[in-house]
């Protein structure tokens, strides 16, 4: 079996608000993450194509300037999450949010509890929750915004089934703020997987292995020349996989090629910069046994002692009819010898 462990890249992780971002520090910690907390006013643009995630933490209204960059940076495969404030300005969020088919309507002042999760979304379907969770702490909010009718469906969904939590074309979108005045979303058990995960899968690092012939992909940090293209070497052979080249990191996609199991080496230009690995479909190994339970004349049993008290008695048993052949043996040797001597 083949599998390696390249060495750890961080997710770049850019917060822009005014509004305590504490609990994103907590959650973003230093060993997988590099985070960065700027106002909207002390933004550096230019450090925007450098990121993975960037959270606007419930900024009041989102300028043309910034929502033009933030369109720009989706595009080129980056990732946004949206946390709102109490207060939003309607025209400026939804100008940005109408690009990724979602919006705003209107403000609703009422308690809503978090009630359900939706287990299939990428976010909760590898491994957080050990079985589906029907009864909760539920989190709750004072109010939250309506959105409008083409959302897409839910992640996290109030009990009456509306989004708390919606997510589209990398872009996730709360409909309420998380501060401590308007949500206790922040002390929910909910919170660190559900932020942890969207900020892992805005940069997908190569797994410890991949199974050959499957749909796979992976991304690499690296700034590619014009009509540069990454290669996946080994000792026998060299391949060019399918790619996607963005600002600062090139999507990799493997189907049906490679077809050799083995460890390659990822290189741009011959310099090398990770390696993956592939090996053959085990499933097909997986043995599969008779069910005894379907066969005719077989006893089971569930109990070693069980067990071995029938095979001592059903011994006892078959040792008798050794008996009854001596006993007939003596008997006619007995009767033979009356016979012969007081006939």
């Amino acid at each position: 079996m083949f599998f390696n462990i390249n060495a750890q890249e961080k997710i770049n992780v850019l917060v822009i608000g005014n509004e305590n971002s504490s609990f994103l520090k907590r959650i973003y910690t230093e060993d997988e993450f590099e985070l960065s907390n700027f106002s909207l006013n002390d933004l550096d643009y230019n450090r925007i194509n450098e990121q993975n995630l960037i959270v606007l933490n419930e900024l009041e209204q989102i300028p043309n300037t910034l929502s033009t960059v933030l369109k720009s940076f989706t595009n080129s495969g980056g990732t946004v999450l949206v946390i709102p404030p109490e207060n939003v300005t309607l025209e400026s969020y939804n100008n940005f949010l109408s690009t990724y088919s979602l919006g705003f309507k209107v403000k609703i002042p009422s308690v809503k509890r978090v009630t359900t999760i939706n287990y299939s979304h990428p976010l909760y379907n590898n491994g957080v929750f050990e079985k589906r969770i029907t009864n909760f702490q539920y989190p709750k909010v004072n109010s939250f915004y309506n959105l409008q009718s083409n959302t897409p469906s839910g992640i996290l969904l109030f009990e009456d089934g509306k989004p708390f939590l919606t997510e589209n074309a990398n872009t996730y979108l709360f409909t309420a703020a998380l501060n401590n005045v308007n949500s206790n979303f922040k002390s929910s058990p909910l919170i660190v997987p559900t932020l942890y995960n969207i900020a892992k899968n805005s940069f997908k690092v190569p797994k410890l292995y991949y199974n050959v012939g499957a749909q796979n992909s992976f991304e690499i940090k690296v700034n590619l020349q014009q009509d540069g293209v990454l290669t996946l070497k080994n000792n026998a052979e060299s391949i060019i996989p399918k790619q996607q080249t963005f600002n600062n990191k090139v999507v990799v996609s493997t189907d049906e090629i490679p077809i050799q199991a083995g460890i390659y080496t990822v290189t741009n230009n011959g310099i090398a910069l990770k390696n993956v690995s592939y090996n053959y479909d085990r499933s097909e190994s997986n043995l599969t046994y008779q069910n005894i339970d379907n066969l005719a004349q077989v006893n089971t049993s569930n109990s070693i002692t069980e067990l071995f008290d029938t095979l001592k008695s059903e011994t006892k048993v078959n040792a008798l009819w050794k008996w009854f052949v001596i006993f007939a043996l003596i008997l006619l040797l007995t009767e033979m010898l009356i016979l012969k001597y007081f006939k």
